[in-house]
């Protein structure tokens, strides 16, 4: 997707020192979507805390299965790094 500029000084660059096309051009479009993009997870996020809010024993439960996602991905790279150097 290609973004369009508006407004500028169309390649002129910093103070009318016509530096060949790489100039200031103004503010990029936005893509359409760009409203959706922080609506849906925004909403998600807070029907999330609802449900955290309601049901505190999910947050213990997300808490103790990050922290086995994160110390068992630790433990493979730290073997396969092991493996590779040979101790």
């Amino acid at each position: 997707m290609e973004y369009k500029m508006k407004g500028g000084m169309g390649g002129m660059g910093m103070g009318g020192m016509g530096m060949g096309g790489m100039g200031m051009g103004g503010m990029p479009q936005l893509p359409r979507a760009a409203p959706y993009l922080l609506l849906i997870p925004g909403l998600c996020l807070c029907a999330f805390g609802l449900l955290l809010f309601f049901n505190e024993w999910l947050l213990r439960w997300i808490v103790a299965g990050l922290f086995l996602v994160v110390g068992g991905l630790l433990t493979l790279i730290g073997l396969r790094t092991k493996k590779m150097m040979g101790v």
